[in-house]
């Protein structure tokens, strides 16, 4: 059985070291969809807010497999294509 880390770091960190692929094909986007404007306005608001107050927000997990120094996302596509 393949040993798998869990590990939190900051956005901008992951960054500095890593690449991020986002596959072309993505399910359906949740805060794009036509009646999810709430859910829309309310990730925004918190992103503004974070940003603005320099804190944290925590964007819970992104799961996915590293190849070639570069992270391939099966989970979290969204919050990351957002970021």
């Amino acid at each position: 059985m393949k040993n798998n880390k869990i590990q939190q770091t900051t956005f901008w960190k992951f960054l500095q070291n890593r690449k991020i692929e986002i596959p072309i094909i993505q399910r359906d986007y949740a805060q794009g969809r036509i009646g999810k404007e709430k859910l829309r306005e309310t990730f925004l608001s918190d992103l503004k807010k974070a940003l603005d107050n320099n804190t944290t927000l925590k964007l819970d997990f992104v799961y996915g497999s590293f190849e070639n120094n570069s992270l391939n996302p099966l989970d979290g596509q969204q919050r990351l294509t957002t970021l």
